[in-house]
């Protein structure tokens, strides 16, 4: 299938999709006489699997550790790096929980001056800024 095509079934830009080819994370299509690129279902599938991996959390410079580059998959290494992203992602939520609770601390105070007509003093509002670091 052309390119176009490859595009519209993986919902990626053709540019994209050629980007990805040049930095090594799609294989190489080969060409039609005419000079324009063959892909076949694997290239399509190869996209899927790109598009999953950075739905997870993983970089495209993370990816060719995770993809199959004609040798077969390091299934060691995949569970390596799936576990590594699982901690990162953990990291990440009780940061996002943390912040999320300061937050709720900040709305509940100022809705409590601001509906008594009062503004935040300075000192209170960089105290809660200085938690919030």
């Amino acid at each position: 299938m052309k390119i176009g095509q490859l595009a519209e079934k993986s919902g990626l830009a053709a540019s994209t999709i050629r980007f990805y080819e040049r930095k090594g994370l799609l294989p190489k299509a080969r060409r039609l006489p005419s000079g324009y690129r063959d892909y076949d279902v694997n290239a399509l599938e190869h996209l899927q699997l790109i598009k999953f991996s950075q739905s997870l959390g993983f970089t495209l410079d993370e990816l060719p550790t995770l993809l199959d580059t004609g040798e077969g998959v390091d299934h060691e290494v995949i569970m390596q790096r799936l576990k590594e992203k699982q901690r990162q992602t953990e990291v990440l939520l009780q940061q996002l929980i943390k912040n999320k609770t300061k937050m709720d601390a900040l709305v509940d105070r100022l809705s409590q001056l601001w509906g008594s007509g009062q503004c935040m003093e300075a000192d209170e509002l960089a105290s809660i800024l200085e938690t919030m670091s």
